[in-house]
């Protein structure tokens, strides 16, 4: 992480709670919403929707819909949900290790 990114976390973490309220209000009352929608319906920048979104969906909050909008996760989806986004993140940096030759690196250090 750069300082620079260091510094924008830090500006935006007491922010957090708020925005992921709003967007989480929002979504209660227009039922489904892209990225699109909720930057422009909540004055928000992209980076810090997607970011907040992010986190939510980590959080089993929200779901991506294969339309690309987000919606409210339904109690009985929080489980499924948190293991998919487990899931994708965890192929995404396996296979970004296999790119980059340092996932047999360390299953090598591993067996050690």
């Amino acid at each position: 992480m750069s300082n620079q990114s260091r510094i924008a976390h830090e500006a935006i973490k007491p922010k957090k709670p708020s925005i992921e309220s709003n967007i989480y209000a929002h979504l209660v009352t227009v039922g489904a919403a892209t990225l699109q929608d909720i930057e422009d319906d909540l004055n928000l920048k992209n980076q810090t929707a997607s970011a907040r979104l992010s986190e939510m969906n980590d959080k089993g909050m929200v779901l991506i819909m294969p339309s690309g909008q987000y919606r409210v996760t339904r109690e009985e989806e929080i489980e499924a949900v948190i293991a998919i986004r487990k899931h994708e993140k965890f192929q995404k940096w396996y296979l970004l290790g296999q790119k980059n030759e340092w996932v047999d690196h360390l299953l090598r250090i591993q067996k050690q």
